[in-house]
This record gives structure tokens, sequence and C-alpha cells, in this order.
């Protein structure tokens, strides 16, 4: 209605063109669209309008009654005609946007998704959740399910438990490379790196560093746990060589550890380097 009354001239022609035989379809969308109701909307192909207030897409069954509700319920816009210039009174139903579902939730829209990109999203939604530190429960969150369910409406979204078997297998088989990789090394350096979380929690970090067979320079995470100020120096000792025990290195790989001067340079019989980066902050 709008563009009819900036050009009527073009809305002229195109009402003459859908006037024969092969327009009636077009000429009967034309004057459907006479009602103010179209004020408020888009058509999405022949079954979806989208209300431009809110985005809301409904299914549109050549009756405007669904979308005068909508307007009058949602947005108290009521000054569209009681019904659609064709006298149609049927209902229609709000569209649900296709999305896919838990499976305990409903039942899922749309194609199913192939077997083979079925395994390849949820490999990539794995990756997501350990690169970017999110909790397994993400994949029941709305709007990531929107989301995925927009972009792969037949994708079936996999329950927390199952996400968590695949992180446990995944990080068994780095675990198992790091081992392999661990043991090129002829010496190892340990590294003790204490730092807080911005709740203030205290952590202690093992890493152990060594120069590979090809004369690269590598550095692995052994371990991170909450430190105690409280911690014995002996039940520490026991603990470090726990963490290498863990990947099958033994105490006597170990060349020296490097702290942050906090602990004694001898402590449980391995030779002490303090961290330079630390001996240069305490001058400074």
């Amino acid at each position: 209605s709008v563009a009819a009354t900036l050009c009527p001239a073009a809305s002229r022609r195109r009402r003459e063109k859908g006037a024969g035989p092969e327009g009636a379809g077009i000429a009967l969308g034309v004057d459907r669209r006479k009602s103010k109701v179209w004020n408020y909307y888009t058509k999405l192909g022949d079954a979806y309008v989208e209300c431009t207030v809110c985005k809301k897409q409904l299914s549109f069954h050549n009756s405007t009654t669904t979308m005068r509700e909508h307007l009058a319920r949602k947005h108290s816009i009521r000054d569209a005609p009681p019904k659609d210039e064709h006298g149609a009174e049927h209902e229609g139903h709000e569209a649900k946007r296709p999305r896919p579902t838990p499976p305990e939730s409903g039942p899922q829209h749309g194609a199913p998704c192939p077997d083979a990109r079925s395994e390849v999203i949820l490999e990539l939604v794995l990756e997501m959740i350990f690169r970017d530190l999110q909790p397994l429960s993400v994949v029941r969150d709305k709007g990531f399910g929107l989301l995925l369910g927009y972009l792969e409406p037949g994708f079936a979204l996999p329950a927390p438990a199952r996400l968590a078997g695949m992180l446990q297998h995944r990080y068994g088989a780095a675990r198992r490379e790091v081992e392999r990789y661990l043991r090129t090394a002829q010496g190892l350096v340990v590294c003790l790196e204490p730092w807080a979380s911005r709740l203030g929690h205290g952590y202690l970090s093992i890493s152990a560093s060594f120069i590979d067979g090809e004369w690269r320079r590598a550095r692995c995470l052994l371990e991170t746990r909450r430190a105690r100020q409280d911690e014995p120096e002996g039940d520490f000792g026991e603990q470090l060589r726990a963490a290498l025990a863990e990947f099958g290195l033994c105490s006597q790989a170990v060349l020296c550890v490097v702290h942050d001067g906090a602990r004694p340079a001898t402590a449980n019989g391995w030779a002490g380097l303090c961290c330079a980066a630390r001996v240069l902050q305490r001058c400074v």
C-alpha cells in the first residue's frame, strides 16, 4: 500500500498485468494486500509472513485473521478491518521457526540431517565447548538452539551426557599423544606456575619443558589444581612425583624445577631455579 501511494502508475501497471488469465494469481495477491494489515507485515514466500514490528513469523493461508490477532494481542494495533476483503475467516496458526530440539522435548522439524554432516556438526560443537571453555549445558540453551536450528534445521542437538562421553574420549586420545611426545625427551625442566583466577582462587599449574628430537622447544601442561596455603612441603613433592608418574615420567628425568622463589631451591631432591621474570619483577 505504501508503494502504491508513492507510485500509483507502477501500481496500475501491475494490476493491468495481472488482469489476464496468466496473471490471475498475481491480481489476487495485489488485491489482498489492499488490507491495512499489510502495513505491518512482509511476505516470505507463499506460506509465511513476518511482522515488521517484532520480526515474528506467522503462517499464511490466504487469510489475515491471524495477522490481525497478532497485532492486537502483541502490539495493541487495532486499526485493521475486521476481516480480509475475500471474507476468509478460517484460523491460521503462528509458524514455528524450524529448529532442532533436544530428543526429550519434542519432534524434529524438517528433513533429517545426513549422518556424515551430523557427525561433522557434532564434532564442531564439541570443539567449541572445550576451546571456549563452555559448559556442556550450552546445548540446552535456547539461544544456541535457535541459532543451530536456523543453520541446520534437521540436526538434533545431543544430550550433555553424550557430549561428556565424547569429551572424555577426546581427552584420552590427547593424553596418549602427550605421553608419546614426552617419551622422546632426554631431560625435562618442570615449571611450577602459581596463578589466581578472577574470583581470587589460587591455582598451581605443573608443566614440562624440553627440546624435542627436531630441536624445537616444547611445553606440555601436566596438571592444574587448586593451591593450598597450608600445604606441607613434603606433600607437594609427592604430588609432583605423582603428576610425573601419570605421564610415565620418572624423577630422574627432571633436570631442575623452575619456581617463583617461594619454595626452597633444592626442595625434594631436585635442583631449583627461580623464575627470571619473577626475579626481575621483585627487583623492580
